[in-house]
């Protein structure tokens, strides 16, 4: 979301690791870059630095429910909805039901259900199976896009394209009768060693560890989590380093340089 359209006291949906979560803006700052400090449902305050992990604003729903006064009585309303006025005295008469007329038939709702089932256009299994794998690729390119422009690693532009690919792969998934869950791993998804151990493999070559954290972002194999992807990434290939020691897969070239042990 654009900063302007963030406001004090609105309620908003917001990226929080791998998934999101309902936050309150209770506090903007404007002193240095602008942030927010929000409240949780659950009353755990947090600071967000990035208008991008506002996802959308979140109705608070005021006015949706009636009141308990203004809640109808149902007994009453189907009683009243039997009754006619008669056109010469305007009295209320009781409409009774005629004992000539045909019984109309009872539809089942399992049968209306299941009526229902079969007038969706279901594909084939193996077309659905393609499809919702289409729908994870472009779910976690997605996700790992918005990590790439929180850093600077890619521009708006390229958020913008790579949202589009998402949208119609949920498009195709639902038009063929399947449907989009949300949450979990996505497919592919490597932890951050790997990640680094197949950029430097790939490279042959001793890369630092911006280097190693753009390519891996590039190329969708790692979602960071936290707001520091490049110190993450380097934090974990100098802990197998630390705990493993010569079995380690990485080793240090120079300063700030690592590559793949051979």
């Amino acid at each position: 979301m654009k900063t302007a359209a963030i406001q004090l006291g609105k309620s908003y949906e917001v990226t929080v690791g791998r998934g999101t979560t309902i936050v309150r803006v209770i506090e903007i700052n404007y002193k240095t870059d602008t942030s927010w400090k929000c409240e949780t449902q659950n009353g755990k305050e947090i600071i967000i630095s990035d208008a991008t992990r506002f996802i959308k604003a979140i109705d608070d729903g005021k006015g949706s429910k009636m009141k308990k006064s203004q809640k109808v009585d149902k007994p009453a309303l189907r009683e009243a909805s039997t009754r006619k006025k008669s056109p010469d005295t305007g009295d209320e008469q009781v409409s009774l039901p005629n004992p000539q007329a045909e019984p109309q038939a009872v539809t089942s709702p399992v049968a209306t259900s299941d009526r229902a089932k079969e007038s969706e256009q279901v594909a084939d299994t193996e077309t659905l199976e393609r499809l919702r794998k289409a729908v994870k690729d472009a779910d976690k390119k997605l996700r790992t896009a918005r990590h790439a422009l929180q850093f600077g690693f890619i521009d708006q532009s390229k958020l913008d394209e790579t949202n589009n690919e998402y949208n119609e792969a949920c498009k195709a998934l639902k038009d063929a009768g399947g449907k989009v869950g949300t949450g979990g791993r996505c497919l592919g998804q490597m932890s951050s060693r790997d990640a680094a151990y197949k950029v430097l493999c790939a490279t042959g070559e001793s890369m630092n560890g911006r280097q190693i954290c753009e390519m891996a972002l590039d190329n969708c194999y790692w979602e960071p989590q936290g707001e520091t992807p490049e110190a993450t990434m380097v934090s974990a290939m100098l802990t197998e380093m630390k705990k493993k020691g010569d079995a380690a897969r990485f080793i240090r070239t120079g300063k700030g340089l690592f590559a793949a042990k051979q």
